[in-house]
């Protein structure tokens, strides 16, 4: 009979170790799912900015190529230029489109039907900076959040 204790050291976890290390697998991943939530958010708001900073773009483009005269580049409101980044309706705005249309080239870039929860509208205010000059500023408006991509142009 040999001598010592005889209790025996076996290998692995015990259920204690192995609990301890889900709870802090875990809490890791609530972690990483909140982040991932506000990523996914991020991506979502970033989307719809594009989207409408592609509209009021298109819309810009399209004004640039119009005559002078034309009645889309008319200062329907002279009483609004002080406020030519404001225009939410078509009581404030000089120009408004509640459906969207857009140009051949832009709906290439554009899934069909994606710019219909966007309102646009442009100002123009006459003589402005200098005689002969017409400041352009188009609002693209996202309306389910209100969020808005403006642009500016003298034309």
């Amino acid at each position: 009979m040999k001598g010592g204790s005889s209790t025996r050291h076996t290998k692995g976890f015990t259920l204690m170790e192995t609990l301890i290390t889900l709870l802090i697998v875990g809490v890791a991943f609530a972690g990483l799912s909140s982040l991932q939530s506000a990523c996914l958010h991020g991506i979502d708001n970033a989307y719809h900015l594009t989207t409408a900073a592609i509209l009021a773009q298109d819309k810009m483009e399209t004004l640039k190529n119009l005559h002078h005269n034309h009645a889309d580049l008319s200062d329907t409101k002279p009483g609004n230029n002080e406020k030519l980044w404001q225009c939410a309706d078509p009581a404030s705005s000089d120009h408004y489109e509640g459906t969207i249309t857009v140009r051949e080239q832009e709906r290439q870039l554009l899934p069909p039907g994606i710019y219909a929860g966007y309102a646009r509208c442009w100002n123009i205010a006459d003589n402005t900076p200098f005689a002969g000059k017409k400041t352009v500023v188009v609002i693209v408006t996202r309306k389910a959040i209100g969020k808005r991509v403006a642009l500016s142009s003298v034309l």
